[in-house]
């Protein structure tokens, strides 16, 4: 009967210190706050997602190759459904996001308004490579170096399909060349 006691004492023993070696415990900071980088990398992607819906609608009614429509239509739902995601770690925290494109893409917006035909489709095209590479650059900073798991987890989620849009881009890139 000692030898069950000690036992059961050994067990329980085990159990408070596996609970409080716990990598999900609440207390933990980088668990729980966003520091300004996680702030800014959050914003920096609304504004991401929010310029590839916006410029893709464009395309959808301007671009004249079929490729580019396509590709403009997967860049609204691949890129709505990140934003949901985004929204959803945003709203933990409640951590207002930007809900328009930022100011370098309304000027870029109005210049491609002007154009028309293969010019469009081009410059749309290239403007997609460019907004992936940056976007990618700023998911790879987070993923290594962000503080907040669910944003860092966010970020590691979206990465995969930033890099295939990019790959896309850049084989329309050189449909159109």
């Amino acid at each position: 009967m000692k030898h069950i006691t000690n036992l059961a004492k050994l067990f329980i023993v085990a159990a408070l210190f596996a609970t409080s070696c716990d990598d999900n415990d609440n207390d933990n900071n980088t668990n729980t706050a966003l520091n300004d980088a996680d702030k800014n990398f959050m914003t920096q992607a609304a504004y991401a997602n929010y310029n590839e819906i916006d410029f893709a609608q464009m395309a959808l009614t301007k671009a004249t190759a079929d490729t580019v429509k396509k590709f403009a239509q997967m860049m609204i739902d691949e890129h709505t459904m990140a934003m949901h995601g985004l929204d959803s770690v945003a709203n933990q925290f409640t951590y207002t996001l930007p809900t328009t494109i930022d100011s370098l893409h309304a000027a870029m917006k109005t210049g491609l308004m002007a154009m028309s035909g293969h010019s469009f489709d081009t410059a749309y095209i290239n403007s997609q490579v460019n907004d992936h590479q940056t976007a990618i650059n700023l998911f790879q900073n987070e993923t290594s170096q962000g503080n907040n798991v669910s944003v860092k987890n966010y970020a590691t989620q979206t990465l995969p399909h930033l890099q295939m849009h990019l790959a896309v881009a850049d084989s329309i890139q050189n449909f159109l060349e």
